[in-house]
């Protein structure tokens, strides 16, 4: 999982207009993955959102002013369009260090991302998966 929420990080990097609109955060963000027993730390990302291009990284990376603690499965509903980051926080399967506001100012800007990278989908034609929704859920 860390690696797949770094290179849509990486990727969202690439497209100016987002990159440029997200780096008003102003902030680096520490991402770790809970075993989705919650006993154990798998991995973790950092995403730099205080440069352009924003970017992403596995592992975590120097010091981060926001922490982001879930388990695996909570971030990959995420990913799925299946849950909003501002409710799993609410609802305690997030929880965070850290200004985390600065951070959801932003997240609803990867709804004007292509997630072309995540779409399944064959040569038959099969319908593209649901677009990772990290904002509100409709």
């Amino acid at each position: 999982m860390a690696e797949l929420v770094a290179e849509l990080f990486v990727r969202a990097g690439q497209d100016a207009e987002l990159s440029e609109r997200m780096s008003f955060a102003g902030t680096i963000v520490h991402i770790h993955f809970e075993s989705d027993d919650g006993n154990a730390r798998e991995a973790g990302c950092t995403l730099f959102l205080d440069r352009t291009p924003i970017s992403g990284e596995v592992g975590l990376v120097g010091t981060a002013e926001i922490d982001l603690v879930a388990r695996t499965e909570t971030f990959t509903k995420m990913i799925a369009g299946r849950q909003a980051l501002p409710m799993a926080i609410a609802r305690g399967e997030v929880t965070y260090t850290g200004p985390v506001r600065k951070f959801l100012r932003v997240v609803p800007l990867l709804q004007t991302f292509d997630f072309e990278m995540f779409r399944d989908g064959d040569d038959a034609g099969d319908a593209p998966a649901a677009e990772p929704r990290f904002g509100p859920v409709a």
